[in-house]
């Protein structure tokens, strides 16, 4: 009984002591985390800003080359790629139809313009009659009534050749209708160029209607042609005309070199996605670029060379506590003291360790410009201080230093955080590595014949 009572008494005092050691460690207060870094050495070098997209290759002038008549196809004298001039016959229609409408127009003619004749002696005969009937008039030797029947014929007689007149002029004009319609059955190139579509074969018949029938499709000139490409309305801003662009095409290894030559406002919505449409033209002496080929492009918007770069990750880095802080034109910058910073459960968090005192210890407070940025340097794997600069324009991998980068030339930029094993490792290597390190004497003196060294194996 006793021994029970006694397994009883220890089991409650380890519960308790495990209980009143659990309290004790949760209300220990804990350490604040040191928080590692991993950094960037800032170089100088060039960095090229640029746009994107693709865009379709295409004649600079394209010809459809059309029909106005209906006939059949008997005659094609141009072929897929024919080099072709201006006022060269392509192709011939039946003309047997319109042959026969522009004989019957012109018989019409001849027939109008002989009731006009006839019209016209009838005409003389009559005004000789109506002279007649009024001298017979005035000498009381007529009636009246066969004065005004004499009248009524001039009148109509006058009236019969207005009316002949109009006919010849609609008989001529049917006459040129037919003889443009026979003439519309030899087509002839409009242009000098190059046949890069045929829509039509021998034999087939082509009917003309209120829209043309396209039988040839003509380049006037492949040595220089354009590519269209949609820009969206977030980078049509930086495009300007003139501008230099560097593109490629699946088919050829080669980079191709084009220039910006307009851009419209003709805007197309596709994906809820707003484009305007660019034109850049480029040479193609060799006319190894064929139109519908898909044209890779880099629309260069701005160069610089020989400037101090510092990675776009350094940009955009912030301290931890600094993650909500508002970003001034995607710039990131001290709005917020570290020390206000908490964590997701609320508690506080470290805050980075200063490396220096003064006025560049601490994050500026005051609202920086749409430029400016703050970038914090290493000065080891755990202290970092701000620095204020201008940036310029960026690429996917580097950013330009306006203002403030001889400052930052060569020292380390931090461009994100590290465990503590990734930075002892990258402690170690760069200690192994660095040339300025003194190293152990080599083995076997300093014999240049290699004295000293133990004797080769038999």
């Amino acid at each position: 009984m006793f021994v029970k009572i006694l397994k009883a008494v220890i089991t409650l005092a380890v519960l308790a002591g495990l209980w009143f050691g659990w309290k004790w460690y949760k209300q220990k207060p804990k350490q604040a985390e040191i928080t590692y870094f991993r950094s960037q050495v800032v170089t100088k070098g060039s960095v090229t800003q640029e746009v994107t997209a693709t865009g379709t290759i295409a004649p600079i002038k394209k010809v459809s080359v059309t029909t106005q008549v209906t006939g059949k196809i008997i005659s094609l004298s141009a072929d897929y790629n024919s080099r072709i001039t201006e006022g060269q016959v392509i192709a011939l229609l039946d003309t047997d139809t319109y042959e026969s409408s522009l004989a019957s127009a012109r018989a019409q003619l001849k027939s109008n313009e002989a009731n006009l004749a006839k019209t016209k002696a009838q005409l003389t005969l009559a005004t000789k009659e109506l002279t007649r009937q009024k001298k017979l008039f005035e000498r009381e030797m007529t009636t009246e009534s066969d004065l005004d029947n004499a009248q009524a014929s001039y009148d109509q007689l006058l009236a019969t050749i207005k009316s002949n007149e109009a006919a010849i002029e609609q008989s001529r004009a049917s006459v040129k209708t037919a003889e443009k319609n026979l003439a519309d059955c030899t087509i002839n190139s409009p242009v000098t160029g190059i046949v890069i579509d045929r829509a039509v074969e021998e034999g087939q018949t082509v009917v003309s209607s209120m829209n043309a029938t396209g039988l040839f499709t003509v380049a006037t000139d492949l040595k220089r042609i354009q590519v269209q490409a949609a820009i969206p309305e977030a980078d049509i801003g930086g495009i300007k005309v003139g501008q230099r662009v560097n593109f490629t095409v699946d088919a050829y290894k080669t980079k191709f070199v084009g220039e910006v030559t307009q851009i419209r406002l003709a805007s197309a919505t596709n994906s809820n996605v707003v484009t305007y449409p660019v034109i850049i033209e480029a040479e193609n002496p060799d006319e190894r670029l064929f139109p519908g080929m898909t044209a890779n492009l880099s629309i260069i918007i701005e160069e610089a060379d020989d400037v101090v770069l510092v990675p776009n990750a350094a940009t955009r880095f912030l301290p931890p506590g600094l993650e909500n802080s508002p970003l001034p034109g995607q710039r990131p910058h001290g709005a917020m003291r570290p020390e206000m910073g908490t964590s997701p459960a609320g508690e506080p968090l470290a805050p980075p360790q200063f490396a220096k005192e003064g006025e560049d210890s601490k994050p500026p407070m005051d609202q920086p410009s749409e430029n400016s940025a703050i970038i914090w340097i290493a000065d080891s794997d755990t202290e970092i201080h701000p620095v204020t600069v201008e940036l310029g324009i960026t690429d996917s991998i580097n950013t330009v230093v306006l203002k403030g980068g001889e400052e930052l030339l060569g020292k380390n930029v931090v461009v994100g955080k590290q465990s503590a094993a990734s930075a002892k490792a990258a402690g170690d290597n760069q200690q192994a590595t660095n040339p300025f390190m003194p190293k152990p004497p080599a083995r076997g003196g300093n014999n240049r014949k290699g004295a000293g060294a133990p004797p080769p194996r038999m």
